[in-house]
């Protein structure tokens, strides 16, 4: 866990291209000969279902289980291989390329290999091969492969940021913070441990909140010095906020969307006229002391839990929304019109949590 002395040197008051002709018969006869479809010479092996370790410790064997069905009239033989791509690198590497014994029609073969692998993170492609080296059947893995040792790192950089004088109105930080991190834990099921980097600030005992007022509010953000006083803190990285197809806003290539957009500030403007705050893309960060057991009260920035279906989806059954090492996140401010003069400043933390 690392925690971020995040300062203010204080808070400025706000101011007030047609072609013409035609196809003889013999031309109109020779293109439908040529978009006729080439006869089919590849053997049809069809690849029923796969099963592998999603988890391994580096230095051990994994292991795969595909099972294939000759749907030719004939008996085939066949050739299984495997693909591992790096999520990191992208490189691809083919550990298991073995061959089959012929297969009656109909028959089905299982493929049982196992071989080791360098440690890291990669997708899964099973491949079957015809007698003639020839592609026949090809599926992608429903889940990745974590090669590694146990290993739990957490680190920020840099230590403390100092944000200078706020401007009125939303103000995004230019530096943002960068965060590494490796996990890797074993858990029963042989599958990864879910595990989450979560952000906070921890103000509860310095926030006092203004004498006398009916509602003392929020600790969380940037607190004055004698503790009356708050200004909210949002945070950004490329897991927050709406899809490319709702905002045209492409993060990964863009970078942090606008802090002035309301669109991104508060969310995107609904039929009725009211934001959609579910797909926000900047967040606000809470205090500890506004946490409970529910994750749904936290922050969090990365993680993985196949359990939680808030991040589970067609394209992601396993509710891993990681990112790769590091993870730069954005600070953002917003000083309004009951914004007070003064010296702010908070703890934040941030969290590698795991149950």
């Amino acid at each position: 866990m690392g925690a971020l002395t995040t300062t203010s040197e204080g808070v400025r008051p706000p101011w007030h291209h047609w072609c013409q002709g035609g196809l003889t018969p013999l031309a109109l006869a020779v293109l439908f000969w040529l978009m006729l479809p080439a006869p089919a010479d590849a053997a049809t092996l069809r690849i029923l279902d796969a099963a592998y370790d999603q988890h391994v410790v580096d230095g051990g064997l994994w292991t795969c289980r595909v099972r294939v069905q000759n749907l030719e009239p004939t008996a085939q033989s066949m050739e299984f291989v495997v693909i591992l791509t790096n999520q990191v690198t992208g490189e691809e590497t083919v550990p298991i390329d073995a061959g089959g014994p012929s297969t009656v029609s109909g028959g089905i073969h299982t493929f049982v290999q196992s071989t080791g692998v360098s440690a890291g993170r990669y997708t899964v492609t099973f491949r079957i091969l015809d007698g003639g080296a020839v592609r026949s059947d090809q599926i992608t893995g429903r889940y990745p492969l974590h090669v590694g040792t146990n290993t739990e790192l957490l680190h920020v950089f840099p230590d403390a940021l100092s944000l200078g004088i706020l401007p009125p109105g939303r103000f995004m930080h230019p530096v943002p913070l960068e965060i590494r991190w490796d996990f890797y834990r074993f858990n029963r099921l042989g599958a990864d441990q879910p595990f989450t980097i979560r952000v906070y600030t921890d103000n509860g005992a310095r926030y006092r909140g203004v004498e006398r007022a009916l509602h003392q509010g929020s600790p969380a953000g940037l607190i004055s010095d004698d503790g009356r006083f708050t200004v909210p803190l949002k945070i950004w990285t490329v897991n927050f906020g709406p899809d490319f197809d709702e905002t045209g806003w492409q993060a990964v290539a863009m970078g942090p969307p606008p802090v002035e957009d309301d669109a991104f500030w508060q969310g995107p403007l609904l039929t009725n006229n009211e934001r959609e705050v579910g797909t926000v893309a900047w967040l606000r960060v809470p205090d500890y002391s506004e946490m409970t057991s529910d994750p749904a009260s936290w922050r969090r920035l990365i993680g993985q839990d196949a359990a939680d279906f808030k991040f589970v989806n067609d394209t992601n059954i396993t509710g891993d929304y990681t990112l790769t090492s590091p993870v730069t996140v954005y600070l953002a401010t917003e000083t309004g019109a009951s914004a007070v003069h003064g010296q702010y400043s908070t703890t934040l933390v941030v969290e590698l949590w795991s149950p």
